[in-house]
């Protein structure tokens, strides 16, 4: 969470207390579908686009952040050129 926040463009919904996913938006990412599409292709990380949620989170993304540390480092690294 700690490197999703330091990224300029994204807004965390809150941080998990005790969950396993991030829920997040990025500016000028209103469609979280084609989001994903093109970050997973930039990036080689997937996330789940926020309409699998219903409706009101078209905006949202989720990253799962149950997992290894050092993955969850390389997928922010990864990211952040992207998302800042």
């Amino acid at each position: 969470c700690d490197a999703l926040q330091a990224m300029p463009r994204v807004r965390l919904a809150g941080r998990p207390q005790a969950g396993l996913y991030a829920y997040f938006q990025v500016d000028g990412m209103p469609d979280s579908r084609k989001a994903c599409q093109d970050i997973l292709a930039a990036t080689n990380v997937g996330l789940a686009p926020g309409t699998f949620f219903g409706p009101g989170a078209e905006t949202f993304l989720r990253a799962c952040i149950c997992r290894n540390p050092a993955s969850l480092r390389e997928a922010m690294a990864r990211l952040a050129p992207l998302l800042s």
